[in-house]
């Protein structure tokens, strides 16, 4: 069985655009523009900010593209060893292990404030969780 690049591509741009809208205002983006502290920029600075971002998009893509790759790989072992996991659970068991602990030590660990540690956990967490369940449905298709 070998490992299909198309559907992995597919999986990561679909997690790239879950980010996206993930992150706007229909979504969490007042609570993470809350979070980062940036609801009193002007329009100016909030555009200068956007604009240098611009670059960490791209670097964004390839880390989920690497990330989506690895998960399609602990899929595709984990079915050819028997282990009896469906590609739900292996996204689930990845997520639960490493996701969760890493993120959750990154907030605390971070420079964030005590009182945004429960809404950037969740916020981060969460899309983590239905981002790798998106990839997870497009991989096993």
């Amino acid at each position: 069985m070998e490992l299909n690049y198309i559907t992995i591509l597919g999986a990561t741009i679909a997690q790239f655009v879950l980010g996206a809208v993930w992150y706007s205002p229909l979504m969490f983006g007042r609570w993470w523009m809350e979070i980062m502290e940036a609801t009193n920029l002007s329009k100016e600075e909030l555009q200068k900010m956007q604009k240098d971002m611009a670059p960490l998009y791209g670097l964004q893509f390839l880390l989920s593209l690497v990330f989506t790759f690895v998960l399609a790989m602990f899929i595709q072992y984990l079915q050819m060893a028997g282990v009896g996991f469906h590609a739900y659970g292996v996204a689930g068991w990845v997520w639960l292990g490493f996701i969760v602990p890493t993120q959750i030590a990154g907030v605390v660990w971070a420079n964030t404030k005590k009182k945004f540690w429960a809404k950037q956990i969740f916020v981060m967490v969460s899309y983590q969780l239905v981002g790798m369940m998106l990839a997870a449905f497009i991989l096993s298709m």
